[in-house]
C-alpha cells in the first residue's frame, strides 16, 4: 500500500512540475528539456519504489500512475477550470504585425520557434501570417490573413 500512495504522490508532483516547466512538446524540445524530463522520472522512481524492488511493487506503481492519469482526464472533462489548470489555455504570441514579448518570455518560446512553425506550415515570412498561437499542447499554430475571421 505504501508504494501505491508514493506513486500517487509522485504522479501529482510530476504533473505540477511538468506544468510549471512549460509547454514545449517533444518535437520542439531542446536536449536540455529532454534531460529535465528524464531526470524527473529517474529521481521519482526511487522515491516511489523505495526499498521494495519487487514486480508487484512496480506493477502497483504503474497501475496507480495509470489510474491517476485516467482520473485527471476525467476531471478535465468535468471541470473546464481544472482543465485550464492542468493544460493551460492557447496564448496569442504574434498578431497585427507585432510580437507579444512578455507572453513569449512567460512561455519560454523564442522567435526562431515561431519562424520554424511558419516554415512548417508552408509559409516563409511573418507578413504572410495574421496570428501565431501557442496551443495548449505547446505547438505553435500559424493563422494566415483571411482565416482569422470566425
Amino acid at each position: 500500500m505504501n508504494v501505491v500512495l508514493r506513486a500517487m504522490l509522485a504522479y501529482w508532483i510530476l504533473l505540477i512540475a511538468v506544468r510549471l516547466v512549460g509547454r514545449r512538446t517533444a518535437s520542439q524540445m531542446a536536449p536540455f528539456d529532454l534531460v529535465v524530463l528524464f531526470l524527473f522520472g529517474g529521481a521519482t522512481i526511487t522515491s516511489v519504489l523505495g526499498e521494495d524492488h519487487s514486480a508487484v511493487a512496480a506493477y502497483s506503481a504503474v497501475c496507480t500512475i495509470g489510474l491517476n492519469h485516467i482520473a485527471v482526464s476525467w476531471l478535465k472533462l468535468r471541470s473546464p477550470l481544472f482543465g485550464r489548470l492542468v493544460d493551460g489555455t492557447p496564448v496569442v504570441i504574434y498578431e497585427n504585425g507585432g510580437w507579444h514579448e512578455k507572453r513569449m518570455r512567460g512561455l519560454r518560446i523564442e522567435r526562431s520557434d515561431v519562424m520554424a512553425a511558419i516554415r512548417q506550415s508552408g509559409l516563409q515570412r511573418l507578413e504572410q501570417i495574421a496570428y501565431a498561437v501557442v496551443e495548449r499542447d505547446g505547438k505553435v499554430s500559424v493563422i494566415p490573413p483571411g482565416e482569422d475571421k470566425g
